[in-house]
């Protein structure tokens, strides 16, 4: 969608068990935190508890000396485990937003970028989609000339902001005209994964988020990208992807978009797939071309409820978001009359609840866009989403 590319851009398997393995590793990473939502923030959550030694009822010297150690290796745990919290990382926000150029191409000022960084922690946003580049249909890197300011905004921001994470935004169009699909191109493929591996390693971002439009419901082809760039940039780099929501599904009781053609879904399969290849998927809920905001609410919980539930049967640890719009009508998919901030809370914290324990899953939501929130949308999400 064209919506995806900021303005100045609009032009524009390996086995299982290896995935659980890798799965896995992350998961006894994140040991001890516990996603409250919606909204929530994680806590900390040591498994057991520190006991008291009991006293002997009678006095002999043995036993003294053994309460005596008791107590001393008793006093030394509690210190080492304040010890552990206090030097514990600062907790990672849980929503997520979308930057432009206007940030990353264009000189600020570090005081300019701390004020970005105010306003994201008040708004409990700890994921930033920064914009870099979308592949052009030669295959080279749009906006090149900007990569040197593009290294000055990670920079001031990782300053700004260090406990946030950050990921190089890339756009990834795969049609670019009749008979000119590209995701299935071992060149294109690798391109990718090469850049992948500059903005993580030469940049400084955090992890990649891959903005590729259209994936259509099981290519195999979007599934042989996530692999290769995986292998770019590590194990320790985090990969997010851009995810279309389920436009029109078939059989249930939701609202069926007039300009959709009927049962354009990701199958379950399809989305857990995905979801072992990747840290992070970020839901696209919004363009539904829906007339009421009735509508779009029940869409949205349906979107909400099915990834979570897919996602949930993994016990993976791959988070979703589910975005949500601020940005001005595009007609006909979209109209700010039908999808903003309020029916966009509205439908995911009714699928939250539909989705019962799989909502677990859902980190947060994701804004689209920065540089489209207005005042009042702000006040609006603070007062909707992060406040309740």
């Amino acid at each position: 969608m064209d919506s995806q590319i900021p303005p100045e851009d609009a032009h524009r398997e390996p086995r299982r068990s290896k995935l659980r393995e890798r799965h896995q590793r992350r998961k006894q990473k994140q040991a001890g935190q516990r996603f409250s939502l919606p909204g929530g923030r994680p806590q900390l959550s040591p498994s057991g508890g520190f006991k008291l030694p009991k006293l002997p009822l009678q006095w002999s010297p043995i036993r003294t000396i053994l309460t005596g150690i008791a107590a001393i290796a008793f006093v030394v745990a509690i210190i080492f485990g304040l010890g552990i919290f206090k030097n514990a990382p600062p907790e990672l926000q849980p929503n997520a937003i979308w930057l432009g150029t206007e940030w990353t191409y264009e000189p600020r000022d570090l005081a300019d970028v701390a004020l970005l960084a105010q306003r994201l922690r008040e708004n409990e946003i700890g994921t930033v989609y920064a914009w870099v580049s979308w592949l052009q249909s030669d295959n080279t890197w749009r906006g090149a000339e900007n990569f040197d300011a593009v290294r000055n905004f990670v920079s001031q921001f990782n300053t700004a902001y260090p406990e946030a994470r950050l990921y190089a935004w890339l756009g990834l169009p795969v049609n670019l005209g009749e008979d000119n699909y590209r995701l299935d191109d071992e060149e294109f493929q690798q391109r990718v994964a090469t850049f992948s591996q500059t903005v993580v390693h030469d940049f400084g971002f955090d992890g990649v988020f891959l903005n590729v439009e259209p994936v259509w419901d099981g290519d195999t082809n979007f599934l042989d990208l996530l692999r290769v760039v995986r292998t770019s940039v590590g194990e320790t780099a985090s990969i997010s992807v851009a995810i279309p929501p389920d436009w029109s599904p078939l059989g249930v009781d939701i609202p069926v978009p007039p300009l959709i053609e009927p049962g354009t879904v990701w199958q379950r399969e399809y989305k857990q797939r995905v979801a072992l290849l990747t840290d992070e998927m970020a839901v696209m809920a919004y363009n539904s071309g829906l007339s009421s905001p009735d509508d779009y609410v029940k869409w949205m919980a349906y979107q909400v409820e099915s990834f979570a539930s897919a996602v949930a049967e993994l016990d993976a640890s791959t988070n979703l978001v589910i975005g949500i719009p601020t940005y001005d009508a595009e007609p006909p998919a979209h109209d700010p009359a039908v999808e903003n901030v309020t029916s966009a809370v509205d439908g995911i914290r009714t699928g939250l609840l539909q989705a019962g324990d799989a909502a677990d899953f859902v980190r947060g939501v994701a804004i689209f866009a920065e540089w489209e929130t207005d005042t009042t949308e702000w006040a609006q999400f603070n007062a909707e989403w992060v406040a309740k």
